[in-house]
């Protein structure tokens, strides 16, 4: 936060009128209206006493705190994502490399703003180059917020590098980065936070966290029966793998999104190398985002806000999807298929 605008926060928070700030400084009110408008700042010898009376420090004043309230993150995010939204890869970069330089110790903003540059990435299209800056830049934020001294900032930025690292198939750091992470814990503080709200009756807010929580297992279930499904089919057991994808689709209908519980069948078409099977598998998929239901519209989520640019994301993973696999090795069976030629036409001519 910039200079001008902890004045003015801290002036109103106190109660104070510009004029009632500048009667006890001994300046004018001009020039208190000057220092929340940024056009100048207090003297150096002023300082304290205007950090004494806005009850702060000058530290605060100056803008010397490296760290961010999740609302101030969220902010700083939400514009970055705007500007992505708008196509300007040039400017969501400058705009990320801006933030970090006011708070350049700051690890949730760091580890923040790399997942925003990572997700980007992924969801819209831009140069080739451009898109590699992006994520060169999201991997050394990340790289970055290990060594802010938040401990749980650098935990998730490991995290997000270790499976950087996992996909590029270097697997050295990857298991050096792995070896760093807590085990897991047992104990749960939204569980706490779960039952207090219910004995207080805060009901829409137990809700919304009940919610979260159910969400997160869900889809950490999704993922281990994707996982399971294809070293299902690397052991030989092949009807298991299958077994596994219908079981992974009955349990994605929770969230009325058909296009969740095709993605591990379509993983194990992938492993099968069963591209005629990947092809069918794959216009399923791509007819579910053309109407894609909010998550909202389950009734385990009913209590969630919608996001915004969530009426588009049908069409974004639809982009990234058939993105993937023009560029990914791991597709190269698929592409010059004249069936999935064909369904990639239909969709990127529309």
């Amino acid at each position: 936060m910039q200079m001008k605008d902890v004045i003015r926060e801290k002036r109103r928070a106190c109660g104070f009128t510009q004029e009632q700030v500048a009667d006890f400084l001994g300046v004018s009110a001009p020039a208190v209206n000057k220092w929340e408008s940024g056009t100048t700042c207090p003297d150096l010898a002023i300082l304290p006493a205007l950090a004494r009376l806005l009850g702060t420090d000058p530290n605060t004043l100056l803008g010397f705190h490296q760290n961010l309230s999740r609302e101030e993150i969220a902010v700083y995010a939400n514009e970055v994502a705007e500007i992505a939204r708008q196509g300007d890869i040039e400017k969501t970069m400058e705009l990320v490399n801006k933030r970090v330089k006011e708070y350049p110790l700051c690890g949730a903003l760091l580890y923040q703003m790399a997942t925003l540059l990572r997700g980007i990435r992924i969801l819209f299209s831009y140069p080739e180059e451009k898109a590699e800056e992006a994520w060169d830049l999201a991997v050394s934020l990340l790289e970055r917020a290990i060594q802010c001294g938040d401990k749980n900032a650098a935990d998730w930025s490991r995290y997000a590098l270790a499976s950087i690292y996992i996909q590029d198939e270097d697997y050295e750091k990857a298991q050096e980065l792995i070896d760093m992470l807590p085990e897991y814990q047992s104990m749960d503080k939204r569980q706490l936070q779960i039952s207090l709200c219910m004995k207080e009756k805060k009901n829409q807010e137990a809700a919304k966290l009940l919610e979260r929580k159910l969400n997160g297992l869900l889809q950490e279930a999704f993922l281990l029966l994707d996982q399971l499904a294809v070293v299902a089919v690397r052991e030989g057991e092949n009807k298991r793998a299958w077994e596994l994808a219908d079981y992974s689709r009955k349990v994605m209908e929770i969230f009325k999104w058909n296009y969740s519980g095709l993605t591990v069948s379509f993983s194990v078409a992938m492993e099968e190398k069963d591209g005629k099977r990947c092809v069918e598998i794959l216009e399923e998929m791509l007819e579910a985002l053309e109407n894609p239901l909010s998550m909202r519209d389950s009734i385990l989520l009913a209590h969630q806000e919608k996001k915004e640019g969530e009426s588009d994301f049908g069409n974004q993973i639809t982009k990234a999807l058939l993105d993937s696999i023009e560029k990914e090795d791991s597709y190269a069976f698929l592409r010059n298929r004249e069936d999935f030629r064909k369904l990639k036409e239909k969709y990127t001519s529309s």
